[in-house]
């Protein structure tokens, strides 16, 4: 799953300031009680947010569903010399590991991609056992308002030196969720292209959905953010910063 897209996904994101959104996440945690120092990422997909971390001396462990997004982030890490970086495919709603963690993030809308409450609440119990006393579990989702008025049923086209990428977003209000498919072309060295197809889909939840999940789990000090801000954050803003304490 978007084994393809991993080797297209940094040229189509090139508009977003990876180092300020690490910067934001750092500046978060002094929300904490505690000294941070490890960290567990979610949905670490080509590593952006994760090298950007580990230069400013965290140890990620940086798990994703794709093998592709990690083949790309392992080449990325190892260019820049980092080895304060683990990679791990896995599942964010079931993943398990021998150790606990000062805090555990998800970025990029990654808690978006969990298909019910049920995957949800699991992610929740999943970073809740893989956290020490105090640590914190920080995640960021697209609101229902975002899918709404600033996706909607859109369509994106993407025309960059070897890539053309065309974007087409489809929404179901009902079901409340959001399907993307993508048809990209990846120019060869000879002049050809290769034609590649992907469907993503992604789920509405409100914080008053993401707020009983936490509690139900045993999370405390939430609180919800306007993205890239420390202002009260609202189901009609575009981006929830969402920050929980373990007991």
């Amino acid at each position: 799953m978007y084994d393809e897209f991993a080797q297209v996904y940094d040229e189509l994101m090139t508009g977003i300031d990876y180092p300020n959104w690490s910067d934001y996440i750092h500046r978060l945690f002094f929300n904490g009680k505690r000294e941070f120092k490890s960290i567990l990422e979610f949905g670490c997909g080509t590593g952006n947010i994760t090298c950007n971390l580990a230069k400013k001396g965290f140890d990620i462990t940086a798990v994703d569903l794709s093998e592709g997004m990690l083949s790309v982030a392992d080449e990325k890490a190892d260019r820049m010399g980092l080895k304060n970086i683990r990679f791990y495919l896995g599942d964010m709603s079931n993943f398990q590991i021998n150790q606990t963690f000062d805090a555990v993030i998800s970025c990029c809308d990654s808690v978006n991609y969990l298909p019910d409450l049920e995957a949800l609440q699991s992610f929740f119990l999943c970073s809740y056992d893989c956290l020490e006393s105090e640590g914190l579990l920080l995640f960021d989702v697209n609101t229902s308002s975002k899918y709404k008025e600033v996706i909607a049923n859109n369509t994106f086209v993407y025309d960059l030196d070897d890539i053309f990428c065309v974007w087409e977003n489809e929404p179901d209000f009902k079901n409340n969720e959001m399907h993307f498919n993508l048809t990209f072309f990846e120019k060869n060295q000879d002049g050809t292209y290769n034609r590649h197809e992907e469907t993503q889909v992604q789920y509405f939840y409100t914080i008053e959905d993401i707020h009983r999940c936490l509690i139900n789990v045993g999370f405390k000090n939430i609180k919800y953010y306007d993205f890239g801000t420390f202002l009260p954050g609202s189901n009609e803003g575009d981006r929830i910063q969402v920050v929980a304490e373990k007991k």
